[in-house]
């Protein structure tokens, strides 16, 4: 009764682990109204988990690498050149971020604008501010998990030299227990030392490992 009691629990928690992931890195784009100096705009918005400041900066990253930039303060206006899309002419973007008051939470809006576009081609060029939203979320997040791996490996390699520095230790030990058998107890002693170091840094290597694992299949959900 208590195994099964215990595997329900493990699988709630990887449950509650998966749909935490899922949210943190969910690349839902929905439609939005809003409006900015008192002009309406049809798009899309997104919402970020990560902190303000740095989803900020990252965008402002993107942005720039993609369009020319005007801030208004309250609001971005981007520019996309006509040599960076399939069409003669630039398309123009409004874009907004803005941090919710939990603090917790930010929402990005993104919306053409429409002004000089002919109506005929509003409704298609519309989703451009949808496409450039998820592109930007699938960049920003792989690479910030990427980020998070690269880490993560360098920790584990680091830990491993350790490791494999106090087994060479012992190896000698073991070797002058045999040669200097009237030192015997404090080689025993630098052995048991060193084997629980081993053991230790062994736990912190399958942590790392764990956690290796679980970015690589976050990876996964990017796209």
């Amino acid at each position: 009764m208590k195994s099964l009691v215990r595997l329900c629990i493990g699988f709630v928690i990887i449950i509650s682990s998966q749909k935490i992931v899922v949210a943190q890195y969910s690349l839902a784009v929905n439609s939005s109204t809003f409006t900015l100096d008192e002009q309406k705009f049809e798009g899309y918005s997104t919402s970020f988990e990560q902190p303000f400041k740095e989803v900020k900066k990252e965008w402002w990253r993107y942005a720039n690498s993609h369009s020319v930039i005007f801030n208004k303060k309250t609001h971005l206006v981007l520019t996309i050149p006509a040599d960076k899309r399939e069409s003669n002419s630039p398309l123009k973007f409004v874009s907004q971020f803005i941090e919710n008051k939990n603090g917790k939470t930010s929402v990005l809006r993104l919306a053409l604008m429409t002004d000089e576009i002919p109506e005929d081609q509003v409704s298609d060029l519309k989703i451009q501010a949808r496409n450039l939203l998820k592109d930007f979320k699938v960049k920003y997040f792989t690479r910030k998990i990427q980020e998070r791996i690269k880490n993560e490996e360098a920790e584990s390699k680091k830990v491993s030299i350790t490791m494999d520095k106090y087994l060479l230790h012992n190896s000698r030990l073991q070797q002058w227990i045999e040669r200097k058998p009237e030192e015997k107890d404090k080689f025993i002693e630098k052995l048991a030392a060193n084997t629980k170091e081993v053991e230790d840094l062994q736990k912190k290597l399958n942590n790392r490992q764990a956690e290796l694992t679980q970015l690589k299949h976050e990876l996964t959900l990017i796209k």
